[in-house]
């Protein structure tokens, strides 16, 4: 008998191990197969990893799935299966609905039980991948749409805000950007200019207070060419005067290149916690507070039950888990186009993802951190109020509680670290392109590219690296 409980103790370790380590593992290391073969640019090894993850294709992980898949796709240039799996994801998060049983699930336990909403950036991104797609499928109009959704989808989001805990993030530049490049491709100068303008006031600003992100040259250079071109003097003279720049009318027969580089990988969620303690006060008001972090958050006990307020009366502290970004810092940090030896052109920053992703958290964490206290209040006064009534349950639901006190560490971490581009104008013909990528760490690599230019044509092409430091 003493032999038997001794194996059954040995057995109940071993599971309460391998909980513990499954628990500790963020979404990354969970999913360090498929992640490894990402990074190293194998991506059919890749989709099998994925693929074979049954866990990956539930319904809480599900949009990440078909982020990835789509990404995949992308990357193997296959643009009509990408936006497949773009829509499909698109869809899944309009459609999502609130599901009651997760959410009290969660109460008890951790978020991650629930289905995986994306963050706001990730959101909008996939509406960028989707325009891009279209336009190597040469559906201009339908990548039009897309850079639309993007900035509908954030007004959308943050109008749901509190008034004071508004994101950062409400504009996206580089969707307007985009927008009106498409719209010049297109010969509609007077709303690429719209489009121009309004990429370079969310810049202004925007992007260069918040995300370190000030307007690109070519830019301007293009707001400056579209208000000549369509007859704007008043608005030329304007920006040419805030610009201290001006711009000549190019050949007419020449063609463009617009180049995108989508430098790196972006961030992946880790975890880090803080403790709050505990102060009763007058009228049943518990209050919850860091003083290290400055922030406190009190709650009327006089809303609870008996048990509950007999239980909460005894809470000290709690522990909270919150997801933190780790960045994956760009092996390279600067890129020029060569031609002839002769010619540069600077690939220019126009949209920090990396940058974004942190302070779009942060500003998540400050809205959402009343609630995270509460899940945690209820959990440490069930324990307490278990441990009355019975010590062995008590204790069994204090390590539960220590397990399941986890941050959710999901994220889709197959985005790049940030975009860059440049206009390249070329006479009609054949040409061939330098990629020249610089780094401070190996010095820097080069890669010859074929282009076949036409006149009075745009071609938008891309360029994905994902080597980080």
């Amino acid at each position: 008998m003493i032999l038997f409980l001794h194996k059954r103790f040995h057995l109940f370790l071993v599971l309460f191990a391998s909980i513990i380590l499954s628990s500790c593992a963020t979404y990354y290391q969970q999913n360090e197969a498929f992640n490894k073969s990402f990074e190293n640019g194998d991506m059919q090894t890749a989709n099998k990893h994925l693929d074979a993850n049954k866990q990956l294709q539930s319904n809480r992980n599900r949009v990440l799935y078909l982020v990835n898949k789509g990404t995949l796709a992308w990357m193997q240039k296959d643009y009509a299966l990408a936006n497949t799996y773009f829509n499909e994801a698109d869809i899944f998060v309009e459609d999502q609905r609130k599901n009651l049983g997760s959410e009290a699930l969660a109460l008890i336990s951790n978020p991650r039980v629930k289905p995986y909403k994306p963050e706001d950036f990730e959101n909008v991104l996939i509406n960028y991948y989707k325009a891009i797609g279209y336009l190597q499928l040469g559906k201009t109009q339908e990548a039009l749409i897309e850079c639309r959704r993007v900035n509908e989808k954030l007004y959308a989001l943050n109008d749901k805000y509190p008034r004071n805990n508004k994101n950062r993030y409400s504009d996206d530049a580089f969707a307007h950007n985009l927008m009106g490049m498409i719209y010049d491709a297109s010969k509609d100068y007077n709303n690429a200019f719209i489009a121009y303008r309004n990429a370079y006031n969310i810049y202004k600003n925007n992007y260069s207070e918040n995300f370190g992100t000030i307007s690109p040259e070519q830019l301007k250079k293009d707001i400056l060419r579209t208000a000549k071109r369509i007859g704007f003097e008043k608005e030329y003279l304007f920006y040419s005067k805030e610009f201290n720049m001006t711009v000549e009318d190019s050949l007419k027969d020449e063609g463009e290149i617009i180049f995108i580089w989508m430098n790196g990988l972006g961030p992946v969620k880790d975890e880090w916690s803080i403790n709050f303690a505990a102060h009763k006060g007058a009228g049943g008001i518990l209050t919850l507070a860091n003083n290290e972090e400055g922030v406190s958050f009190p709650f009327n006990m006089n809303n609870f039950n008996r048990n509950e307020k007999a239980a909460f009366s005894n809470l000290d502290f709690v522990r909270i888990a919150f997801p933190k970004y780790r960045e994956r810092v760009p092996l390279f940090n600067q890129a020029l186009i060569e031609i002839d030896s002769l010619v540069q052109y600077k690939l220019e920053k126009a949209e920090d993802i990396n940058a974004i992703a942190f302070k779009c958290l942060k500003d998540r964490m400050v809205r959402e951190i009343a609630n995270s206290i509460l899940r945690l209040a209820t959990k440490k006064a069930l324990e307490t109020y278990a441990n009355s009534k019975n010590e062995t349950l008590g204790t069994l639901l204090s390590l539960a509680n220590a397990i399941t006190e986890k941050a959710d560490t999901r994220n889709w971490q197959t985005l790049p670290h940030s975009i860059y581009y440049t206009r390249i104008k070329l006479k009609p013909g054949n040409h061939k392109l330098i990629l020249n990528l610089k780094s401070g760490v190996n010095g820097g690599h080069k890669q010859a590219l074929n282009f076949n230019v036409k006149a009075n044509t745009t071609q938008f092409f891309t360029f994905q690296n994902l080597e980080t430091r």
